[in-house]
């Protein structure tokens, strides 16, 4: 088990990093980060600002090597994240608004990884200050059975979910009018719906789902409203459009619903 004071180091060591990289980054460092990469000054400065709040925040003088490698590793992981931006930047045509797109996504992706990257080393130098590496054992925790539950149950909400419903979906979708719409926006829309009912329902919370389907109901029933004399599409209608999002998204909500219900009778 882990002690309220080891939870707290880690807590610690997450605050900083989230202060350092959100709170205490001004946007004149990083607009100077971003055009001259590894040779910004405030590259290092930064980095250096990361490990000194994390020695501020741990308290202890005795644990300068921690901090050390939370510092240089820092650096190392935004320096490379500067360097892949950098190297799609270069490459983007500013008047391809499909390219930008994916010049977007790329660099979300990018933001993701430096993210994942910095916690992962935060968790590694948080079990070797807490001397963690013969308490958590890999073995134990993947043949968790709670765990695995879990993230079976997210899995399914995921994608097989959405699979699922665009299946179930498609014999309407040809005799709709969805080009105007964003190109992948409802497939996030429904995941992260899925996610955070399945959430509430393991949390006991069906009040907050019920709240949550009668704001997006209502949302999406006035998304298309029937305009007099507006210049739609000949194929656009908006009770086919409304009687289309309804479709998925109760089929969506009863699948997040149904999984959230077994994952709590397994347990």
């Amino acid at each position: 088990m882990i002690s309220y004071e080891e939870g707290s180091i880690l807590v610690r060591l997450i605050l900083a990093h989230v202060l350092t990289d959100f709170f205490l980054q001004p946007d004149s460092w990083v607009a100077d980060k971003r055009q001259k990469g590894w040779s910004s000054v405030y590259l290092y400065l930064h980095s250096l600002l990361a490990g000194l709040l994390s020695w501020v925040f741990l308290w202890d003088l005795n644990l300068w090597l921690p901090v050390l490698i939370i510092t240089i590793t820092h650096f190392l992981i935004d320096g490379f994240k500067l360097s892949a931006d950098a190297r799609l930047l270069a490459k983007r045509d500013g008047s391809d608004p499909a390219e930008a797109e994916i010049v977007s996504q790329k660099r979300f992706r990018h933001f993701l990884i430096d993210q994942i990257a910095h916690v992962v080393i935060l968790l590694a130098v948080w079990c070797w200050i807490i001397d963690g590496a013969g308490r958590f054992q890999l073995s134990r925790i993947l043949l968790d059975y709670r765990l695995l539950l879990y993230t079976a149950g997210y899995l399914l909400v995921l994608r097989p979910a959405g699979f699922l419903i665009h299946l179930f979906t498609s014999r309407w979708s040809a005799s709709l009018d969805l080009n105007d719409s964003l190109r992948d926006v409802g497939k996030w829309i429904g995941m992260m719906e899925r996610t955070l009912i399945l959430t509430l329902v393991l949390l006991d919370q069906y009040s907050a789902i019920g709240f949550l389907v009668t704001a997006k109901s209502l949302l999406r029933l006035i998304d298309k409203p029937e305009v007099p004399g507006s210049l739609m599409p000949p194929r656009f209608s908006a009770r086919k459009h409304t009687e289309y999002v309804l479709v998925g998204t109760f089929l969506s909500i009863s699948i997040a619903l149904g999984t959230g219900i077994i994952v709590r009778l397994l347990l």
